[in-house]
């Protein structure tokens, strides 16, 4: 049964022909709102266009003296302002809408962005470092992910927690800085084990994997432990002996737990967010891989001149399925600007700190294309904390 009366039929059948049948768009919820009572100072325009944008006034203060004429017009305004956001506006058949140039300062956010850290930030120094420890892994920990650099820098992750307000521009890793004897502290307590002279795959019979690499010489030596069904460790892998999983299990409550370490370890134990210099800009299909150049030609022209720019991902870097390009904090958060302004759809929560977009039906012979933006840590790798 239609619920609508004569007015709101009539206005929705003239926003729809107006507007076309685009699924951004709610002709019957825009026609109900249209003719409802307007509350005092509340006008219909920010009734849909709510958020208001910093420094700037609020338009419309009062519509309460507009007629009816008046309030249809206002709707099929808001409308074709929507509609020409979200519709191809031109060009190649199948290619989002074209934005701005491409240039950084033409398309630069002026507000801090989710899933990037804030504008005013300084990129985490020196870029480039040499990793020393690595933990992954341990679920109900109070780290689960962590990287310790020669030059003092100890970055890390936490699952859980997380700010959910946009203005705080977590992306989810933190930085704080250890002495070299810090440093020393904790490469020798891992070597001292006995675990880390050459790579070692251990098998458990359930639980969550955990994954330790540290500095031993002249390079990184490896020991994981998890599950035969793990895709981390071989079928063939042997089960860890009590001794070997109890000197795990004390190494993971030690590199877990920061707070227990001695204050000598500390250059600056103040927790900060980590500003990566660079992004990783993935492009996933399942069950196959797809070119990342496919992607490309379907994406508004500003948002493709970007890509194509981007050093290539090296290719231990590159997530399974996935194609990648490595491009700066600042061209990421414009690359991020030009599709949302193209109303290509956010693939994410509030809650999250991670950033990507879901890309469908846009003659790429998937189903959906999973876009990532992944920041690269000093030693090359790049973090994706989201799902898959």
């Amino acid at each position: 049964m239609d619920e609508r009366n004569p007015f709101e039929r009539r206005l929705a059948v003239g926003l729809e022909a107006y507007a076309g049948p685009h699924r951004g768009i709610d002709p019957d919820a825009i026609a109900r709102a249209a003719a409802s009572p307007l509350p005092r100072r509340r006008s219909i325009a920010l009734r849909f266009l709510s958020r208001p944008v910093p420094g700037r006034a609020r338009p419309f203060a009062d519509l309460h003296s507009l007629s009816g004429l008046a309030v249809v017009a206002a709707a099929i305004l808001i409308v074709a302002v929507v509609g020409a956001n979200l519709l191809p506006a031109g060009g190649e058949a199948g290619r989002a809408p074209s934005s701005a140039a491409p240039s950084a300062s033409a398309t630069a956010p002026t507000v801090t962005q989710f899933g990037f850290p804030p504008l005013e930030a300084t990129p985490s120094a020196p870029e480039r470092g040499e990793l020393v420890v690595r933990l992954e892994g341990g679920a109900r920990r109070p780290l689960n992910l962590l990287w310790v650099y020669a030059d003092g820098r100890m970055i890390w992750h936490q699952f859980g927690g997380l700010p959910v307000d946009p203005s705080e521009a977590s992306i989810g890793l933190h930085e704080q800085r250890l002495t070299p004897e810090g440093i020393e502290f904790l490469r020798s307590e891992i070597i001292a084990t006995g675990l880390f002279g050459s790579d070692l795959d251990l098998a458990q019979e359930s639980g969550p994997f955990l994954e330790i690499e540290v500095r031993n010489g002249d390079r990184l030596s490896r020991a994981t432990w998890a599950t035969r069904t793990n895709w981390k460790v071989g079928s063939d892998a042997p089960i860890a002996t009590k001794e070997q999983a109890r000197a795990l299990r004390a190494l993971q409550a030690l590199l877990s737990d920061p707070a227990a370490w001695p204050a000598s370890v500390w250059a600056d134990r103040a927790i900060k967010g980590y500003v990566p210099a660079r992004y990783s800009i993935c492009f996933r299909a399942f069950p196959q891989p797809i070119e990342p150049a496919r992607v490309w030609s379907v994406l508004p022209e500003a948002a493709e001149t970007l890509l194509r720019a981007g050093d290539e991902t090296p290719e231990e870097s590159v997530p399974t399925n996935a194609g990648c390009s490595w491009m700066t904090t600042d061209d990421a958060r414009t690359l991020a600007r030009i599709l949302d302004d193209a109303g290509i759809p956010r693939w994410k929560t509030l809650s999250d700190p991670w950033l990507g977009y879901r890309l469908e039906g846009q003659r790429l012979s998937v189903d959906t294309v999973w876009m990532t933006f992944a920041p690269v840590l000093p030693h090359g790798e790049a973090i994706w904390l989201g799902p898959g």
